[in-house]
């Protein structure tokens, strides 16, 4: 998949309303400017956000989020590494195994 295929677009005054999830996401604006807000809960009240293109932020899963465009705005909505355990674990095993076989090697030498 291109960068381009996982870009959201919004256009001016365009909103959208998405629940997070399953497991938490990043979302990460490309171009333009979104005004985010996140539903809020007794005990966190909402929470309205400003995002220009450069800037992301850590979405909780299952929380429930608006995103609107000012004037218009280009975004991704990723799965951090944090949201896939079992594949951080398979990662960090492979990485610790090519630790292990490059000292072997420079023992070796």
């Amino acid at each position: 998949m291109s960068e381009s295929q996982a870009l959201w677009s919004l256009a001016e005054g365009e909103a959208l309303s998405f629940k997070v999830g399953p497991g938490a996401r990043e979302l990460r604006v490309s171009s333009g400017r979104l005004w985010l807000t996140q539903a809020g809960r007794p005990e966190a009240p909402a929470e309205d956000v400003w995002l220009q293109a450069g800037q992301s932020l850590a979405l909780a899963s299952g929380s429930q989020v608006v995103i609107e465009a000012w004037p218009q705005a280009a975004f991704q909505l990723l799965v951090p590494p944090s949201a896939c355990p079992a594949l951080q674990a398979r990662l960090g095993e492979r990485r610790a195994a090519q630790g292990r076989n490059a000292m072997g090697g420079l023992a070796a030498a």
